[in-house]
């Protein structure tokens, strides 16, 4: 009779119990998304570089460094990692054995009177010491995959708490850098507001003088006075708002406002967007979002917990060991005489719960229903936003480029007011109102500027950009750390 080799038994037993996984095998969806971009995209692959470098401002990169240092929110996704990983890993120490080491020693007194009445036994002390020292095993075979599909939905879940890192990780860089171009924005409004208060008040004065000769009426002057005094609380609004601008990027960074108000508060220009951002394709979406990607892992893990589920429908099969030695002397524990074993094995097997274990699996489903849903949404969600992104950000050039000749113009037209000032063939009414339509003109492009550069920053968010999916920081480790 033939003799199999044992490697040969133990592959053959290890086959079998991987082959009995229930429930369903996951495959990634599969979604149909369009080959080009309905907006006017700009050709090319997404960048997978620190996108924000782009607007050449050393403080915002300063600040985003110090963000994803510091940020409360972005080391709370990070713990949650550790935790999912911590899981995943105890989840994976489930499949194999447990073996432990005990060593006991106890003195004892047993009851003259209790249920064995020792002294009346010959030779039986009531005063005995017991001593043991042993090793224990104990292994549940995974015969339908129940471990198989915990350690698979464990580790999606630690791939989707990555994801969950990276995610935020985006969300804060493009909050950031968008309060900081509003930051940016109440500098230049306050700068506005104080040139038109001078303007105003000037005016006020030489409306007043002509009220005074005669040459207007005082229902102007006193229109003129009102003027300067709405331009006055322009500038206390202005001055508020620089400040509650500057304490978003405070709160953003991580920081405590008192050590980064005075770097903040510094005046700067408003971040110039780019002239280009490089869309890709639509379904590169799939790959470079991390909202797409982390809803994929979800409903990779409900796919499994549907087999866990599945796998309590039937019966769980243990073995145990258990070896020692144990002597009522410490010096008999080594005697022969003192071995002791323990082998055996256990089955459980719940016949009837009340159909709890059936609707549990039901449950189990609908969950995956469910992440189905959600991860479709995440994609429509996505293209949705990136089509709106990439539209808004094309608008906005066109919009910076008429607000720079309007600037342009008015420029000019103060230049030559000012000039024919000075020459005498303008009086200081018609400088001063030139003043002001130049600085109506100044400010309306900063807040094009503005706006354009926060669309530059909605669509290297929606598009995934600043994100190397293939990096160390950003690829998903399913080995243990």
């Amino acid at each position: 009779m033939s003799v199999l080799h044992p490697r040969l038994l133990s592959g053959a037993a290890l086959l079998l119990l991987s082959a009995c996984a229930v429930g369903p095998d996951y495959a990634p969806p599969e979604p149909r998304i369009a080959d080009h971009w309905m907006a006017d995209a700009s050709a090319g692959a997404v960048s997978a570089q620190s996108w924000w470098r782009d607007f050449d401002d050393p403080l915002l990169d300063s600040l985003v460094d110090e963000m994803l240092a510091g940020n409360p929110d972005l080391r709370v996704a990070r713990a949650r990692l550790a935790e999912a990983r911590a899981n995943r890993d105890a989840t994976r120490g489930g499949r194999l054995p447990e073996a432990s080491v005990s060593a006991t020693g106890s003195q004892n007194r047993l009851s003259e009177n209790g249920q064995f009445p020792v002294g009346q036994i010959p030779g039986f002390a009531r005063d005995f010491g017991l001593f043991d020292f042993g090793f224990d095993a104990s292994w549940e075979l995974d015969l339908w995959g129940r471990q198989v599909r915990q350690v698979e939905a464990a580790q999606a879940r630690s791939d989707a708490a990555a994801l969950a890192v990276e995610g935020a990780r985006l969300q804060l860089i493009a909050e950031l850098s968008r309060a900081y171009v509003g930051l940016r924005l109440a500098q230049s409004d306050l700068e506005t507001a104080r040139g038109v208060l001078a303007a105003r008040t000037r005016l006020a004065n030489l409306v007043g003088l002509l009220a005074q000769a005669g040459e207007t009426s005082r229902i102007e002057a006193d229109r003129a006075r009102g003027e300067a005094q709405t331009a006055q609380l322009a500038v206390t609004q202005a001055e508020a708002s620089v400040r509650g601008s500057a304490l978003q990027v405070a709160r953003l960074v991580g920081a405590e406002p008192a050590a980064l108000l005075p770097r903040l508060e510094t005046p700067g220009a408003i971040p110039t967007p780019p002239e280009a951002i490089a869309a890709g394709l639509p379904s590169d979406l799939l790959r470079r979002r991390p909202d797409i990607r982390g809803a994929e892992r979800d409903l990779a893990a409900a796919t499994a917990d549907i087999g866990v589920a599945q796998a309590d429908l039937f019966p769980r099969l243990s073995l145990s060991l258990g070896i020692g030695q144990q002597a009522r002397a410490v010096s008999d524990l080594l005697d022969e005489g003192s071995n002791r074993l323990q082998a055996g094995g256990g089955l459980f097997w719940p016949l009837f719960n009340g159909g709890r274990a059936r609707a549990m699996v039901r449950a189990a489903d609908a969950r995956a229903q469910a992440a189905a849903a959600r991860y479709d949404g995440a994609v429509i969600g996505a293209l949705a936003d990136s089509e709106d992104a990439i539209n808004r950000f094309d608008r906005s050039l066109a919009g910076l480029e008429a607000a720079r000749e309007t600037a342009a113009r008015e420029r000019s037209a103060h230049a030559l007011v000012t000039r024919r000032q000075q020459a005498g063939e303008d009086d200081r009414l018609a400088l001063a109102r030139a003043e002001l339509a130049r600085l109506a003109a100044e400010q309306q492009l900063a807040r094009v500027q503005a706006q354009a550069a926060e669309a530059a920053i909605a669509a290297h968010k929606a598009l995934g950009g600043g994100w190397n999916s293939e990096s160390p920081l950003a690829r998903i480790e399913s080995d243990t750390p």
